[in-house]
């Protein structure tokens, strides 16, 4: 194939590799941008959720998906005395635990364990920190958080514990109900940070990979396709001497 001064004759083996590899790279860039457009509509699906007046939690039972982040009220008591630390949770670099409470609603019915915020570890892990809180009819306003739908856990990664509070390894609703005793609602809740009797709070969604590295993973990989695209001409093409002959070639 000629174009002016120019030959176009590409080879097998190069044709074939650029054949498998091209469209690979391509459909990588193309599935990176569309996890990026999902990412984004689940970021702004939970903000115009936490945007939403706050409900009784009550009022939302059976609980969906879709409840994710919504802003809840609830009146209740703290069990004070039945408390959980889930362990290895970070502030600031510094480790520590946060403070899952069971509150005992005052209409009644299952427990909700409200995450009062994080606390810091001693340096002897024998030694837990003091967990206050109030004894009297609380009024909470929180944020509901899911339960995740996967958690990786050991059997045997947490010790032998005996007395309050104990400390857990990660937010299984159903391990957190076997230790206290009684049942719990299928939603942990999120301490507002105005509201009292709680400790540090910062609460911010997890995304994990943002829809901003998503699109800059797909420039990668599509850059990476236009490179290869170019490189296949490139050593495909050669620029043709007067004599006919490839600018590489000797004519015979």
């Amino acid at each position: 194939m000629r174009f002016g001064h120019y030959r176009f004759r590409p080879g097998l083996w190069p044709t074939l590799a650029t054949l498998a590899l091209l469209p690979l790279l391509v459909g990588l860039g193309v599935w990176q941008l569309q996890r990026a457009e999902w990412k984004q509509g689940l970021i702004d699906a939970n903000a115009a959720r936490a945007a939403l007046a706050p409900v009784e939690l009550a009022t939302l039972q059976p609980f969906a998906p879709d409840d994710q982040y919504r802003r809840v009220v609830i009146s209740g008591h703290y069990d004070l005395d039945h408390q959980l630390l889930l362990d290895n949770r970070m502030w600031q670099g510094h480790p520590g635990y946060e403070v899952l409470t069971p509150l005992q609603p005052v209409a009644g019915g299952a427990a909700v364990l409200v995450n009062r915020g994080w606390v810091p570890a001693s340096p002897d892990r024998s030694v837990l920190p003091a967990l206050p809180g109030s004894t009297a009819e609380v009024r909470v306003h929180a944020t509901i958080k899911l339960p995740p739908e996967k958690i990786f856990r050991l059997s045997d990664a947490e010790e032998e514990q005996t007395g309050w509070p104990r400390v857990v390894q990660q937010p299984e609703l159903a391990h957190c109900a076997s230790l206290l005793g009684y049942p719990l609602q299928p939603v942990f809740l999120l301490l507002d940070s105005a509201d009292a009797h709680g400790f540090r709070r910062d609460w911010q969604p997890v995304y994990g990979v943002t829809p901003d590295k998503h699109r800059a993973y797909a420039l990668q990989w599509l850059t990476l396709a236009l490179v290869l695209a170019a490189i296949y001409i490139g050593v495909n093409t050669r620029r043709i001497d007067k004599d006919g002959t490839d600018g590489n070639e000797t004519a015979s």
